[in-house]
């Protein structure tokens, strides 16, 4: 009976023994994963301020290029109203000479409805 007993006390500490060794272990594993942990978020930081980094420097780029185009666009629309605006001058002349020649055929029409036969239609039907 009392070999029983230190083999159960012996067997009792063999296995907090092993407990304890396993508590190390798994300490150890759980140190090794933190650090893990850490540097993947160190990692992940890193990579989302690169990310923001090249996000501002494509908007810039952007920025950059549009500015060139919309000024392009502008000088464009500058030119189409300098454009625009000597047509109108030019249709108001137009316009007037149109009109001259209108009145000159009117004029032209008005004297020869009046012209020779005026004075021998008179000259007939008295």
């Amino acid at each position: 009976m009392v070999k029983q007993k230190s083999e159960a006390k012996s067997s009792v500490k063999t296995y907090q023994q092993g407990i304890n060794t396993e508590k190390q272990k798994m300490g150890a594993y759980t140190k090794k994963m933190g650090s893990s942990v850490k540097s993947l978020q160190g990692e992940f930081k890193k990579h989302g301020k690169e990310m923001r980094e090249a996000g501002r420097a494509m908007i810039a780029e952007g920025n950059r290029n549009m500015a060139a185009k919309v000024g392009k666009f502008g000088t464009e629309i500058k030119n189409q109203i300098k454009e625009n605006k000597e047509a109108i001058a030019n249709i108001g002349n137009g316009v007037q000479f149109f009109l001259g020649e209108i009145n000159k055929k009117k004029k032209d029409f008005r004297a020869y409805a009046r012209g020779p036969f005026n004075s021998y239609i008179k000259a007939f039907w008295g």
